[in-house]
């Protein structure tokens, strides 16, 4: 059957390490995903979606002007749009998927040291990522990789040779009665981008209990840090003057400490008739990047909207 999924993520604000209260990252996501489903021809099913797993804002650069007597506000952002073809094919108790992924990786308000520019600039990547899904009675594998990718981004005062790192997933679930184990390991090579990243494995696992229409569920989730230390912000070698003056009293860099993260997680899924509303949330308890998100996320197969009584909930 046709089906039709949408998803909403909520993230708070994070201050920025090295500033003031009123510097703040900001991870705006109206949709964290939106995407349609159906069959194409016997075991073959195909969808395409649109999500964005990615987005940045600093809210906000400020620098000071007139000796302190005003200041100029930039709104550096980044943005990840993501359209995605899938394929899955059924045999029997394996099924084997492609992701085709169309990726847009928008840069708004770019800052360069030295250079009084809003440079706005959107790259295109695509990206690869095949998988494979057992099922057996009570047992489920899954392992999926995402090939890596290069791009030469040019901001028109510097380029950069951009590597997005090769991703190798895998996991697994058990399920017994009403109950289900899972976990599951990511491991990207963030080496590639630079020898100065760690590659970084990370850990998720979780259990969950099915009472009726509910599925409730908790879990942890794991991510090392892939950096610390230093840091230095693009600089524009100019001709001097006006330009250095300007932006001599604005910080070049800065020091980013442990970001490791330590997620505690919950949530639940309600089923009805036709879908299933799903809702969650997560929190750092390491809280070295103190951080939090919500999502929300509602399924319906589009069949349903023949019914002459639509929705139509269990009792």
């Amino acid at each position: 059957k046709a089906a039709f999924w949408m998803e909403l993520s909520i993230k708070p604000p994070v201050r920025e390490i090295n500033k003031s209260n009123d510097q703040m990252y900001t991870s705006p996501v109206p949709f964290g995903l939106i995407g349609l489903q159906t069959k194409i021809y016997k075991d073959l099913q195909g969808a395409i979606s649109y999500n964005m797993p990615k987005s940045l804002v600093y809210d906000i650069f400020s620098m000071e002007i007139n000796q302190g007597n005003g200041e100029v506000l930039r709104y550096p952002a980044y943005y990840l749009h993501q359209f995605t073809g899938t394929l899955a094919y059924g045999m029997g108790d394996i099924k084997l998927g492609l992701n085709l992924q169309n990726q847009l990786h928008s840069f708004q308000d770019i800052t360069v040291f030295n250079t009084f520019d809003r440079i706005d600039k959107v790259f295109y990547t695509f990206r690869l990522q095949p998988g494979i899904l057992y099922n057996r009675e009570n047992l489920h594998l899954g392992a999926a990789l995402t090939l890596p990718s290069s791009r030469r981004m040019d901001i028109k005062y510097l380029e950069y040779d951009v590597k997005l790192p090769l991703q190798i997933t895998g996991g697994a679930a058990y399920q017994f009665g009403n109950n289900r184990l899972s976990a599951d390991v990511d491991w990207e090579q963030f080496s590639t981008m630079s020898d100065r990243f760690s590659d970084r494995l990370s850990f998720r696992a979780g259990y969950e209990k099915r009472i009726r229409n509910f599925t409730y569920r908790a879990g942890v989730m794991s991510f090392p840090g892939v950096y610390s230390g230093a840091y230095r912000l693009p600089l524009y070698e100019s001709d001097g003057g006006e330009q250095d003056l300007w932006w001599s009293n604005v910080d070049r860099g800065g020091i980013i400490k442990d970001t490791d993260q330590l997620y505690a997680t919950a949530g639940f899924t309600y089923y009805f008739k036709g879908g299933k509303l799903v809702m969650g949330a997560m929190r750092d308890v390491l809280n070295h990047v103190p951080t939090t998100l919500v999502s929300m996320s509602l399924g319906f197969n589009l069949e349903t909207l023949k019914r002459r009584k639509f929705p139509i909930f269990d009792k």
